[in-house]
């Protein structure tokens, strides 16, 4: 694993949508071949988010061919 330090929660946050949109862009998704994204909940993601949607309205990422699922936390949880 490795750790990256930011100044803040605005700098981390354009750091990670950042990696995000250049691993996206890089895998270059298909029909075919989609690049699949693992979606955590909670507040902590939500500056990530704002960037994501930035790149995309600015024009610089697309999730065409982006499927997204949410990691909600189910620890502990009894089975019903």
């Amino acid at each position: 694993m490795r750790l990256v330090i930011r100044k803040d929660f605005e700098a981390v946050s354009y750091h990670v949508a950042k990696y995000v949109k250049e691993r996206i862009k890089e895998f270059a998704p298909t029909v075919s071949k989609p690049f699949v994204l693992g979606l955590p909940t909670g507040s902590s993601p939500i500056g990530v988010y704002r960037n994501l949607v930035k790149f995309h309205q600015a024009g610089e990422l697309s999730f065409k061919n982006v499927i997204t699922f949410n990691m909600d936390e189910y620890v502990g949880l009894p089975r019903y």
